[in-house]
């Protein structure tokens, strides 16, 4: 794991008891779609926060960004 996702391995509270925090996936995570290999990753992070599901995020350079198409949604 790089040092960079090292530092994001945080948990927060804020307001009214909203819980955030990021782990390490701690093994290989891979996203298909239509048969073909899109994202692959060790050293993806999980995302947790009250009220939602947990969400992957991916090093960018483990993401064929040449098979995606831009999108006008943000996170926060």
């Amino acid at each position: 794991m790089t040092q960079a996702f090292r530092a994001l391995s945080v948990k927060t509270q804020g307001i009214d008891g909203h819980l955030a925090f990021v782990e390490p996936a701690l093994r290989k995570i891979r996203v298909e779609f239509s048969g073909e290999s899109i994202a692959s990753s060790t050293e993806a992070l999980i995302m947790h926060e009250t009220n939602h599901q947990p969400v992957y995020y991916f090093p960018i350079t483990d993401v064929r960004m040449d098979l995606l198409e831009p999108s006008d949604r943000l996170t926060h």
